[in-house]
């Protein structure tokens, strides 16, 4: 039987009020025990964090504390050490990008994805039985300690955080930091580009820049507002990317035209749109539809002016 978070907390309560011979329990002895297990959990992860800073082991010992202990803290504590625990995770990535991006790594890693298959989906239980190299053998197993997954583009191969490891701390914290969870784990769970190209379908890209934009509607003074707003490539949404364009570059006479799909996953977007959806992306959505339908769907100066605020209020900080 799976406890919720009340019914855990008292049971501890009533476990440490009976640790004493004949300890009568009242209800201020009941409220104190969780109280003082959460400050217990806290202090314990802020000793981790501080050690994080020289020690890999401690950042290591860090994650998996939390992962075991979240459900004791209140919702301001969760959420605190959620964003802290993000925070040492990436101060973290620069340092193990900087150590994968060796010729010894790379070619270690590619040697065993080859030899797996390229078409097979990377884990570290297959490359570290696969990798010989004790180098790229031990930093690869350090990267998954340390929350880490790999990803690969244009050849190379690197850590980033997996956020789907996230998805456990989403009812101990806030909801603007739950939310931004979802929206990182998305993300990491599969890439929005590689290789210069969109490897999502349209209808998916569209979907992720709407629930971006919901967060900085909703949640305008989150810790987190920043780092959603970074992830908001308007340029995607309205142009695409260089490999995966949202308009033909090889019609006749250079005139460019939507491609049909990216129509379509415009029209379905602003089909399924709730009544009263405030929504600056699909509101530039429609407007730019208007302007299509009466040129041909051709990228025409209208269009670009249509675009141009909506980039600026979303540039990237």
């Amino acid at each position: 039987m799976r406890w919720k978070h009340p019914a855990k907390l008292g049971l501890l309560a009533m476990a440490l009020g009976c640790t004493a011979i004949g300890a009568i329990i009242t209800p201020s002895t009941a409220l104190a025990a969780p109280v003082l297990a959460s400050k217990a959990v806290y202090h314990q992860f802020q000793t981790y964090r501080t050690e994080a800073v020289k020690s890999t082991e401690s950042l290591v010992k860090a994650r998996k504390y939390l992962m075991n202990h979240i459900d004791r803290v209140d919702p301001w504590q969760g959420t605190l050490m959620t964003l802290q625990l993000e925070n040492m995770q990436n101060v973290k990535l620069a340092d193990m990008d900087y150590q994968m991006y060796t010729e010894q790594f790379q070619q270690a890693i590619s040697q065993a994805h080859e030899q797996l298959g390229y078409e097979q989906k990377l884990t570290y239980s297959r490359l570290l039985k696969e990798i010989k190299d004790p180098t790229a053998k031990k930093r690869l197993q350090e990267a998954s300690d340390l929350g880490f997954k790999l990803e690969t583009s244009e050849g190379l191969y690197y850590p980033i955080i997996n956020y789907e490891i996230y998805q456990k701390f989403k009812p101990f914290v806030k909801a603007d930091i739950a939310a931004y969870i979802n929206i990182m784990a998305t993300e990491s769970n599969q890439m929005t580009t590689s290789d210069g190209g969109i490897i999502i379908s349209w209808n998916e890209l569209i979907q992720r820049a709407l629930e971006k934009e919901a967060f900085l509607n909703n949640f305008p003074n989150s810790n987190r507002t920043s780092a959603v707003k970074q992830g908001l490539f308007v340029d995607y949404l309205f142009y695409g990317s260089d490999n995966t364009p949202a308009y033909d570059w090889y019609t006749d006479e250079e005139i460019r035209t939507m491609d049909p799909e990216v129509k379509q996953a415009y029209e379905k977007a602003l089909a399924k749109r709730e009544p009263n959806t405030e929504s600056v992306l699909l509101d530039t959505m429609e407007k730019i539809l208007l302007v299509l339908n009466q040129n041909n769907d051709e990228l025409t100066p209208e269009v670009r002016a249509i675009i141009e605020p909506v980039q600026q209020q979303f540039a990237r900080e």
